[in-house]
């Protein structure tokens, strides 16, 4: 009788938990929204010119085309709110404009798919077809950019009302989603050589992983990957991974990064969130980067203004997914030449050897 009352005290938390998470959650994507309204409001497109329904009539009809206005009034907001969203995806994939957190895209993006699922559930048989067509029309393009954008990661909540009003009412549709991205893999699994990843604007990144990888004995102890490349869980399957990246204008990641950061980050809230499902104690150990070691080089000019700011983003959201730290993030300043830049480096890379040199003494 006591453990039966103990087990559902547990359960009753584990609900409690989801519904602050999913509350907290809902909260954040209002306030996230409003801000980026008040910040696109200047740039917005020109009103809808959907067309609202008149609302002169015989007084018998007058319940229709109240809701026939509240429809098309519905159907504005879904085109207002996808623009907004197709505009946030434009500069998220702009050089020139800073770095768009995925987490804040994905809901941002999230919200305007859902107003554009109430106003389709909620049209009538007298519905304009245009204007249900153009909303589709939208809806499609910000579903296609946003693919684009995030890669393979899950984008789209499970209870989304998009989802509902397109597919029926199902638990959610996941675009490409790998279940696997997210399962721990046991630490006698992962592979022993190290894994190296770069993520390279002109190209000096590359080099020096390619050197570091020569400098650790070659393909016979360690793998060299382009970030575009690998997913997490690439460097899940390995026990000590070094990945060389530099950072673009504005503090974005280079172009051959952002899919894979974008996933790091909407993984690193899924990890938060799935994990208040555990006890304190499991939560570690459960994380998909346990057991997963990383020392991140990150290069930079101080000149600017978020010198070396991917790298050191990066570090922070793959130790929420689990990795312990075997260096500390160092930052390569290149403002001074690529001389001295190539001396900053080398001195990570002898840190580096001597860490694989102690491994392999201990085994």
């Amino acid at each position: 009788m006591i453990v039966s009352v103990a087990n559902n005290q547990s359960d009753n938390m584990t609900l409690v938990r989801k519904l602050a998470s999913k509350t907290s959650r809902c909260f954040a994507r209002n306030v996230y929204k409003a801000t980026e309204i008040q910040k696109l409001g200047k740039r917005r497109s020109p009103r809808s010119s959907l067309s609202t329904v008149s609302s002169v009539t015989s007084t018998s009809e007058h319940s229709i085309v109240v809701k026939e206005v509240g429809e098309s009034a519905e159907m504005e907001h879904a085109v207002e709110s996808l623009r907004s969203a197709l505009h946030l995806l434009k500069d998220a994939s702009n050089k020139s404009c800073p770095w768009v957190d995925a987490r804040n895209l994905l809901d941002e993006t999230a919200a305007a798919l859902d107003d554009a699922g109430l106003a389709l559930r909620s049209k009538s048989a007298n519905s304009e077809q245009q204007s249900e067509s153009y909303v589709l029309k939208l809806a499609d393009k910000v579903v296609h950019n946003r693919r684009r954008l995030l890669g393979g990661s899950f984008v789209h909540d499970v209870d989304g009302v998009w989802t509902k009003s397109v597919y029926g009412d199902c638990n959610g549709i996941s675009f490409g989603t790998d279940d696997d991205e997210f399962c721990r893999i046991p630490v006698e699994e992962k592979e022993e050589k190290a894994l190296i990843v770069y993520a390279s604007q002109t190209g000096t990144s590359k080099t020096s992983a390619n050197n570091l990888c020569k400098s650790l004995g070659g393909d016979a102890h360690c793998v060299v990957r382009n970030m575009k490349s690998v997913g997490i869980k690439d460097l899940a399957m390995h026990k000590r991974v070094y990945i060389i990246c530099s950072t673009s204008g504005l503090g974005r990641p280079p172009r051959d990064g952002e899919t894979f950061y974008s996933n790091v980050q909407l993984n690193a809230m899924r990890c938060k969130e799935n994990l208040e499902d555990l006890s304190i104690g499991d939560e570690e150990n459960e994380k998909p980067l346990a057991g997963t070691s990383i020392a991140i080089a990150t290069l930079g000019s101080s000149a600017l203004e978020d010198f070396a700011k991917f790298g050191l983003d990066l570090t922070e959201e793959l130790v929420t997914l689990g990795a312990a730290i075997a260096l500390d993030t160092i930052t390569i300043d290149g403002k001074n030449g690529k001389t001295e830049q190539k001396q900053m480096f080398q001195q990570w890379e002898s840190r580096i050897i001597e860490m694989e040199k102690e491994r392999l003494m201990e085994r």
